[in-house]
């Protein structure tokens, strides 16, 4: 499966899959899916995801070609500047004040990206147009990745499938229940004003997923990102969904697993691609 560096917008982008799709004899539509990564890793932790989606395309019968691109999350692999600023309050021997500020920033940049990418990537990948050759977008993303991925899909209806995998729609909640964990003061750590702006930026994401392909996956023995965090999400999206629950939109707790990528998780990711990306007509979010 092919793979390239691509400089777009001060990004380094690395992109599955193009090198295929420029050997076809005849140009087809494409899906694009991007692949966010965790927290303290990089991009080449989404390889193994990156790899599987694009064997969708050895099937000759697909109606769209897909094409996965990942990137670093501010402060990651190659954008990294600030060590502790990627580690949460007390973790792995690091004290990090600023874990919700620095977390929340990353996170809701990367989803902003995603937009900023949407916007100019086509030209790009396969320089001037007369008309658009990507019909789906998407996002996949792992913990905090899986926080991005939701965030990007809920600010831009272009992108039509989200598949965050052990993330949470619930950031500030998040953030509580792990301070509850410490002794720490919650003005010092989850000041109001921050608190307050988060609110505001994440509220009724449930409305604006309702047309989304959204499959959330979790980790039964997950103990840093619970399943039970994204319940009062589940509970109100299963009310403004406008598709059928396990068909359009789908939660998965794979049984013991934790905060960890499983085989289970890659292949269903895949089949989700699948279903709405590389072999159905384009999914209508309204």
């Amino acid at each position: 499966m092919s793979k390239q560096e691509i400089p777009v917008i001060g990004l380094q982008l690395t992109v599955y899959g193009l090198e295929e799709y420029k050997a076809l004899e005849k140009p087809i539509p494409v899906a694009v899916m991007f692949a966010l990564h965790g927290r303290v890793q990089n991009m080449t932790k989404m390889d193994p995801i990156c790899q599987a989606i694009c064997k969708l395309n050895t099937n000759p019968c697909k109606k769209r070609h897909i094409i996965v691109v990942a990137f670093d999350h501010p402060n990651h692999g190659s954008r990294k500047i600030h060590h502790l600023s990627n580690y949460g309050w007390s973790e792995n021997g690091y004290a990090n004040p600023n874990h919700a500020m620095d977390m929340w920033s990353m996170l809701y940049n990367s989803a902003r990206t995603v937009s900023d990418l949407v916007d100019v990537l086509e030209h790009y990948l396969f320089g001037p147009q007369y008309e658009s050759r990507v019909q789906v977008w998407g996002v996949v993303g792992f913990s905090m990745g899986g926080h991005a991925s939701i965030l990007a899909a809920a600010q831009d209806p272009r992108l039509t499938v989200c598949i965050p995998i052990v993330g949470t729609a619930d950031f500030l909640g998040l953030m509580e229940r792990r301070l509850q964990e410490t002794d720490l003061s919650a003005h010092a750590h989850l000041p109001k004003p921050f608190c307050e702006m988060v609110k505001q930026r994440t509220a009724n994401l449930e409305n604006h997923l309702s047309s989304t392909k959204l499959l959330m996956i979790s980790g039964q023995k997950d103990k840093l990102v619970p399943p039970s965090s994204n319940d009062a999400f589940i509970s109100r999206l299963s009310k403004v969904h406008r598709g059928k629950e396990n068909v359009d939109w789908k939660c998965v707790i794979v049984p013991g697993v934790g905060h960890e990528w499983c085989p289970e998780m890659i292949d269903m990711s895949v089949e989700w691609c699948d279903k709405w990306m590389v072999h159905t007509l384009p999914p209508n979010k309204l």
